[in-house]
């Protein structure tokens, strides 16, 4: 059984911004209990950086979020990094994400860049493998920097 269709698009109007909220708090609740304004400036911020997001739906109801910048790092190279991918939680397994991941790889060629690179929760190491990503051994991590200094 195929999913419904979604169209994906960019994300270009704080209206369309306001639209994911809901859906990117599911997978951020950091931002949950904030508001819709204080995530559109967030969104902003982020833009100065380079960062971009497209939304997928069917018909006028977001299911799919991706955030994604362009990068290039010495231990990666030029390359599409994915910030965000969240696909909403009664949608899930029908296709959208998979379909999501399509278009960024889309965009990443569009942009000159031969790869895409994301951060994977333990919990969807088994989509990104389906989807045919390869697994690094860089382990993510971080400290507050106050307690870094005063450790």
């Amino acid at each position: 059984m195929h999913p419904p269709a979604i169209r994906i698009a960019t994300l270009t109007s704080d209206e369309h911004i306001a639209d994911v909220f809901a859906l990117v708090a599911q997978l951020r609740p950091r931002i949950a209990g904030g508001t819709i304004d204080a995530f559109i400036a967030q969104f902003h911020q982020q833009q100065e950086d380079g960062y971009a997001a497209a939304v997928g739906c069917i018909d006028a109801r977001p299911v799919v979020f991706a955030g994604y910048r362009p990068a290039h790092t010495l231990a990666r190279g030029p390359h599409l990094f994915v910030d965000d991918l969240v696909t909403d939680e009664s949608v899930r397994g029908q296709g959208h994400g998979r379909a999501m991941l399509r278009w960024l790889a889309g965009r990443a060629l569009e942009l000159g860049l031969p790869r895409v690179h994301l951060d994977s929760r333990d919990t969807a190491r088994g989509f990104y493998a389906d989807a045919g990503f390869e697994f690094s051994t860089s382990i993510p991590c971080s400290i507050d920097a106050q307690r870094l200094i005063r450790d």
